[in-house]
């Protein structure tokens, strides 16, 4: 007998995942958009919460780094707490493409609604961040680390783009993966601190994260004309590679525990 009061692990998620996502695709356009535009406010939120911690913890370091991604975790957990729609997890959705569950169609339709509502509640949020005063914070640093995360993502070449990104979504989707069927709130936060501190720590690129964070840096530099054209390649590179990293991780792990099946 099965003991539902413990999260589930390993072949126990692989199995039930393919159908929750399959479910996840199949949404009414209109809730799926809603859900997507609350997601991408969610991850603003938790990168609020990045910059707090940058503008505050002084010289770059190790410990820096691992706080500031352990805030950024505010804005998954947010996501996975409320079911709502980010696109990175969303990548996944390519599991139930390969056994049958949903057609590619859909999956490109519900890929592109997603990306464009987050992009949505992602700018809203940091809208209303700016114009509330926010970069003025602790004496300004936050406008200096919003500025200076800007310039470290566009300064990136398009293959360090394109690989931070499968390597970031590899490490979300882990924690989306393990979040999704968690039982508990305990076990739902547990499983997304860790894998989202280490790729935020690292520097890896989540798109869902620059649509906010770009726009924010770029509002800590009025005076300097907006780098369309980078901030349209980071975020170009940053998705494709985070649908990279996270079909990867979805299809591994269901082939590894043997769930890979297309049904007839």
């Amino acid at each position: 007998m099965t003991d539902t009061t413990k999260d589930p692990a390993g072949a126990v998620i692989a199995e039930q995942a393919a159908e929750a996502l399959a479910a996840k695709a199949h949404h009414c356009w209109a809730r799926m958009a809603a859900l997507s535009i609350a997601a991408g406010g969610f991850i603003a939120f938790g990168a609020i919460a990045y910059l707090i911690v940058q503008a505050g913890g002084g010289a770059v370091s190790g410990p820096t780094q691992l706080l500031s991604g352990a805030a950024f975790s505010v804005g998954l957990i947010l996501v996975m707490v409320t079911g709502t729609e980010p696109f990175t997890g969303n990548t996944m959705m390519v599991l139930p493409a390969a056994t049958g569950g949903v057609t590619a169609a859909r999956v490109a339709g519900a890929w592109s609604l997603v990306w464009v509502g987050n992009l949505v509640g992602s700018v809203a949020v940091a809208g209303l961040f700016v114009a509330a005063g926010g970069l003025e914070g602790l004496d300004g640093t936050i406008g200096d680390a919003a500025a200076a995360t800007m310039e470290s993502k566009l300064d990136k070449s398009v293959l360090a783009t394109l690989t931070s990104g499968i390597l970031a979504n590899m490490l979300v989707c882990l924690a989306v993966w393990m979040a999704m069927f968690a039982r508990t709130l305990s076990g739902k936060v547990a499983v997304i601190v860790g894998p989202v501190a280490i790729f935020v720590a690292a520097g890896f690129e989540h798109s869902v994260a620059n649509m906010s964070l770009l726009p924010i840096g770029w509002a800590a530099d009025p005076n300097s004309a907006v780098p369309w054209g980078a901030g349209l390649r980071n975020l170009a590179f940053s998705t494709v590679g985070n649908v990279i990293g996270g079909a990867s991780i979805s299809l591994i792990l269901a082939y590894g525990h043997g769930k890979l099946i297309r049904e007839e």
